[in-house]
C-alpha cells in the first residue's frame, strides 16, 4: 500500500491520514514530489498531526487537530515565526516544536514559537 494525500488508512487500531508536505518557496522538498504529513487519530479521538518536512502550506489550515508537531529550524523547513503562524491559523491545542538543535536551528527558535503561538507549546530537548 502506498499513502498519498487525502487518503485515510487503519493501523493497528488507529486511523491514519496522509496529508502534503512541500517548501512553497525552497527546492529541498518539492510538492511534485509527494511528500506527506501525517494526522493520526488515537483511540481516544485525540489527533495529532506531523507535518513532516514542510512549509507552511494552504492546506495546514484546514487541519482540525489536537496537537501539532512541526518543523521551525528553517533552511529546510519553516522558520520558528512561520510555523508559529501557521499554527494559529489552524490552532491545535498543543504544539510541539521539531527539527531543532541538530543540523539547523535552535532552542532560541524553539522558544520564539512558545512566543508567538496562542496556544500551549510543549517543547522537548531534542535526544540523542
Amino acid at each position: 500500500m502506498t499513502a498519498s494525500p487525502g487518503h485515510s488508512y487503519a493501523a493497528a487500531g488507529l486511523t491514519v491520514e496522509a496529508v502534503p508536505a512541500y517548501n512553497t518557496n525552497k527546492a529541498f522538498h518539492p510538492r511534485s514530489n509527494g511528500w506527506l504529513g501525517y494526522v493520526v487519530t488515537l483511540s481516544t479521538g485525540v489527533r495529532v498531526y506531523h507535518s513532516g518536512d514542510s512549509d507552511a502550506i494552504p492546506e495546514m489550515r484546514a487541519l482540525k487537530v489536537d496537537v501539532a508537531l512541526m518543523p521551525c529550524g528553517g533552511t529546510y523547513t519553516m522558520t520558528a515565526a512561520e510555523m508559529a503562524a501557521a499554527a494559529n491559523g489552524f490552532k491545535p491545542k498543543v504544539l510541539i516544536p521539531m527539527h531543532w538543535g541538530d543540523i539547523v536551528g535552535s532552542k532560541a527558535d524553539a522558544e520564539t514559537v512558545k512566543t508567538i503561538f496562542s496556544g500551549t507549546t510543549v517543547i522537548k530537548i531534542p535526544e540523542r
